[in-house]
């Protein structure tokens, strides 16, 4: 993969990748992905880059773009108040990095061939305006190109990124900015019309514009009005025509937010020897990340807190210093510029400076009006946010302008800086699963097998919640004691319980109320259910409790049955505790559910792997379904088993031996 210098130190590497992904516990919950503004998921993206093929990091790429297109942008810039500050590890041994390691991902996809292609929708016909090509305006494209309009942005500059371009080089390479952006005009039918600055965003509703979006965000500097402060460089022409200017000797910059500290750096890199921060916050209100406040050491910048330039001194060459004076917060009072006053007295000349950089902030050039088809976003609306704000807030406006052009209620947003909105043309499973069940058609070769996870009807709604194409209800029988050789219930501390993976303790009339709720519930799941029957060594008695539970389960209209060939079913014979290790056994009790059993329903004879040769046993079972060639079976050796363990003969009880037999009521907890 080819290599970039200034992105490859903002990365990392794929080492430290992959301890960060193994931190993840992936919580149920996703605190992760509710403190992110545009719903990125990390849970998701991490478990799909965790094995770490280029398949696997073009498919965590892809996710995260999905919520946010300028992902690449935002794991180099986002601030560690969002998902780092929600992460369950922070507490424990520290936040994962997860901005990092999301621009980790992205940037190898790049490097890899490219963020796999979404889906464009067929155009609707309808054509939308933005004016701004920053985050928000980007925002806003993306989730209209998905939706099938015409989108046209409109950026009075040369190059799409608004305020992003404005970030230095060391915090956000442009190559980054750039690549998402092509990334995100391959989203639709999305143009841009850079140069172009519109004066009157209205105006364009008469042009052929079914909507308007206003996304110009904030360009003009707050002034402080004090004296001659038209002689100081104002931040936005300090960062963006970065190479113009020339330092020499001390610089002082106004301001205390990470506008100000890039303007700080800015201003060392373009030849300042000294430079000096002045703000009405302390150091500990400066709304800076700790990787900003490691910055202020890195390029020892000096910090002047609760103090405000009340003058800038000018003689025949221009600067000559500045005026200060103390500030103070009273007691009690939340910090804000209202609240702050001055504290007589404090007067101070400082001759030293000769510049004098504005970085207090900025305002919009742009008046609101209320016009039926006139939308905004993004800064202009909200004030100054971060990048990722921005990008939610114009996925939000993007659904209002879709809900009004189509005369639909306007959504119900409840922050206008959370989008829970994804992009609909990202394939979740570029590779179809869908299988085939016996002519049924599944969405996933993947099933739960009848195991704790599937002991009953709130168990089995959770795997189909999140995505399970189907599952097996824990092996239950027909309101008939339950009763397990002895040298099964064991356990392995006084905290776990014998019987934890063996057979339900729920009656099966009870999983065939909970079997109908679930095929009525999820109609394209396969919702199968485990059984079994006696084997007392009486022929007749036992054929006909195999056949009863049969019929039983049938009626409810269960999509499959298992029979529970791998267990003991009542007596502990000779040949080996386990039904299936004996081939004349299996043989006959698959030939009573044959006989009797529905050809239009799939029956599953799980039998057991601790046989020195299950050939025998298939032969025998064979001869049996040949004689069914109508009805549908199978056989299956999908067993679960929390762990391997061992019996020495020194931990039975006195009188005990293998060959014992409990019921559940007697099981012993150590």
């Amino acid at each position: 993969m080819q290599k970039n210098g200034t992105v490859d130190s903002k990365i990392m590497t794929q080492h430290q990748l992959q301890t960060e992904l193994l931190r993840c516990e992936y919580c149920e919950e996703k605190p992760c992905k509710e403190a992110c503004p545009v719903n990125c998921s990390p849970f998701d993206f991490m478990m799909a880059a965790r094995v770490g093929n280029p398949s696997d990091i073009k498919r965590a790429a892809a996710e995260i773009m999905s919520s946010n297109p300028l992902g690449g942008v935002c794991g180099l810039v986002c601030p560690d108040r969002f998902c780092m500050a929600a992460c369950s590890r922070k507490k424990f041994d520290g936040s994962i990095n997860i901005p990092k390691v999301q621009a980790t991902l992205v940037e190898m996809a790049k490097r890899l061939g490219g963020i796999p292609a979404f889906s464009v929708p067929t155009p609707n016909g309808k054509k939308v305006a933005i004016i701004g090509g920053g985050p928000a305006g980007l925002g806003v494209a993306s989730v209209l190109g998905q939706l099938g309009y015409a989108v046209d942005i409109f950026e009075s500059r040369e190059t799409l990124g608004g305020m992003m371009n404005l970030i230095p080089d060391q915090r956000l390479d442009k190559a980054v900015v750039q690549s998402d952006i092509e990334f995100l005009l391959s989203l639709g039918v999305i143009k841009a019309k850079t140069g172009k600055k519109v004066e009157n965003p209205k105006s364009l509703l008469g042009q052929g514009y079914d909507a308007v979006c206003v996304t110009t965000g904030l360009w003009k500097p707050i002034e402080l009005g004090i004296e001659n402060e038209n002689l100081a460089i104002k931040m936005v022409d300090l960062l963006a025509n970065k190479e113009v200017y020339k330092f020499d000797g001390r610089v002082a910059i106004i301001g205390g937010g990470a506008t100000a500290l890039d303007c700080a750096i800015t201003a060392k890199e373009c030849g300042a020897t000294h430079v000096e921060m002045f703000m009405l916050e302390k150091l500990s209100e400066m709304p800076l990340t700790g990787a900003e406040r490691q910055e202020l050491i890195d390029h020892d910048i000096e910090v002047n807190g609760r103090i405000r330039i009340s003058k800038i001194q000018t003689g025949g060459k221009g600067i000559t210093g500045i005026e200060t004076k103390k500030v103070q917060l009273p007691e009690g009072q939340p910090f804000k510029p209202a609240n702050i006053l001055d504290i007589e007295g404090t007067d101070v000349v400082r001759t030293e400076f000769r510049t004098v950089v504005m970085a207090i902030g900025m305002r919009s050039y742009i008046a609101r009006e209320q016009i039926n088809g006139l939308f905004y976003a993004g800064d202009v609306s909200n004030g100054p946010s971060t990048v990722v704000e921005a990008v939610a807030h114009g996925k939000n406006i993007a659904i209002e302008i879709d809900a009004y052009l189509n005369k639909q209620d306007k959504p119900e947003i409840k922050k206008a800086t959370k989008s829970y909105y994804a992009m609909p043309g990202y394939n979740s499973v570029p590779v179809s699963l869908e299988t085939d069940f016996f002519g049924r058609k599944i969405n996933s070769p993947y099933l739960l097998s009848a195991s704790p996870l599937t002991d009953g009807l709130e168990q089995m709604n959770k795997a189909y919640e999140h995505g399970w194409a189907g599952g097996i209800m824990k092996t239950a029988f027909d309101n008939v004691p339950i009763h397990i050789p002895a040298g099964y219930m064991f356990t392995f501390n006084h905290l776990t319980y014998g019987n934890a993976d063996n057979v339900s303790g729920h009656p099966l009339d009870r999983v065939c109320r909970e079997v109908e709720q679930l095929i009525k519930q999820w109609p394209d799941r396969l919702t199968m259910a485990s059984t079994g029957g006696p084997v007392s060594g009486h022929d007749e008695s036992d054929r006909k409790g195999w056949q009863s539970n049969t019929r039983k389960l049938e009626a409810c209209g269960v999509m499959g049955i298992e029979y529970s060939l791998s267990c003991p079913q009542g007596g502990d014979g000779t040949e080996g505790d386990i039904v299936s290790q004996n081939a004349a056994l299996t043989a006959k009790i698959i030939d009573w559910i044959m006989e009797v059993g529905s050809p239009d329903i799939p029956k599953l004879f799980k039998l057991t792997a601790a046989v020195t040769s299950i050939v025998p046993i298939l032969r025998a079972i064979r001869k049996i379904l040949d004689k069914y060639p109508e009805k549908k079976a199978g056989i299956t050796l999908a067993n679960s088993f929390p762990s391997l363990a061992f019996l020495s003969s020194a931990r039975l009880p006195p009188n005990l031996d293998m060959a014992s037999s409990v019921t559940l009521s007697q099981v012993p907890l150590s």
